[in-house]
């Protein structure tokens, strides 16, 4: 069940990095609910990490989490869910840090990058429940 959920919050990841991306890059404005100032956001410095759009981070991110979590089974510890845990411990920590910083640097919030936020927790609740 677990790893059901897991696939489905990184495929819904990586659909709302690819649309954040598709439209982004295209510089068509992305459809935000109750009109959030996602532009402000996604043209931010902070869109950007060592020179990568967030988003193009976003879709390697979930499509390697979802790849991964075919190759794992809960209550087994392997390779793999050690690296995936690491993977998924790593982009919930990054969520974490862009919360914060549209927070308190931009003061302006990207539904879009809330949801991917929304979502990169709960696949680190998933990856939590591997090691119990």
């Amino acid at each position: 069940m677990n790893i059901m959920i897991g696939l489905l919050a990184s495929a819904l990841g990586f659909s709302i990095a690819i649309y954040i991306h598709e439209r982004h890059s295209k510089k068509r404005p992305l459809r935000c609910p109750r009109r959030a100032p996602c532009e402000t956001v996604l043209g931010s410095p902070q869109a950007k990490t060592f020179g990568i759009s967030n988003s193009v981070l976003g879709i390697a991110y979930y499509a390697l989490i979802f790849f991964l979590l075919f190759f794992v089974s809960p209550g087994k510890v392997s390779a793999y869910s050690v690296i995936l845990f690491v993977l998924i411990t790593a982009g919930f920590l990054f969520s974490l840090y862009l919360v914060r910083v549209q927070r308190v640097v931009i003061k302006q919030w990207c539904i879009w990058c809330l949801g991917s936020a929304i979502t990169s927790t709960i696949l680190f609740l998933v990856g939590v429940t591997f090691f119990l």
